[in-house]
């Protein structure tokens, strides 16, 4: 048994009593989460886990087992770590709140952990909360998170002047 936080990036319904929930987490990087009960009607909580609480980008705070390996585990506890304020009634900022998990689900694929990415997402979550103007959350997001994950910055930069001396190189020898 351990214990640990997370995002929630993704939730997959397997049958009426049981779901798969990728969650980043900070210790151990992606993971993948079988969480058992609770799916019908009439059942929300299930084995110390209110599944209200499983959407995307939700910030919990974890125990969970190690089932098979660690390809996957087992969610015993969950609650949130982070109470949002605004998110879970403006559907602007649900939705954004989306968008971004689908992101961090497609781009974080190692299973390694990265305190600095962690962190960052985190800032966010708190962030398209509480800020007023929320229009610049999403290419911000996606910008800052390719840098951090080593996508960005400089070498892009030289990539582009070298195309533009390529291109101009091309253009005066014709």
């Amino acid at each position: 048994m351990y214990k640990t936080e997370g995002i929630v990036l993704a939730i997959q319904r397997k049958s009426d009593s049981a779901s798969l929930v990728h969650i980043y987490t900070r210790e151990y990087g992606k993971v993948l989460y079988m969480v058992y009960g609770g799916n019908g009607r009439g059942r929300k909580r299930s084995r110390g886990i209110n599944r209200n609480i499983l959407t995307p980008l939700s910030w919990l705070e974890i125990e969970g087992d190690e089932l098979s390996g660690k390809s996957l585990h087992s969610m015993k506890f969950a609650q949130l770590h982070y109470v949002p304020q605004h998110l879970s009634f403006d559907v602007r900022r649900q939705c954004l709140a989306m968008f971004m998990a689908e992101t961090l689900y497609k781009t974080l694929r190692h299973p390694l952990s990265d305190d600095r990415v962690f962190d960052y997402i985190c800032n966010q979550i708190v962030e398209l909360d509480t800020s007023d103007s929320i229009e610049h959350i999403s290419s911000q997001f996606v910008s800052q998170l390719s840098e951090l994950l080593g996508y960005g910055g400089e070498p892009l930069e030289e990539f582009q002047n070298l195309r533009s001396a390529a291109l101009l190189n091309m253009l005066s020898t014709s």
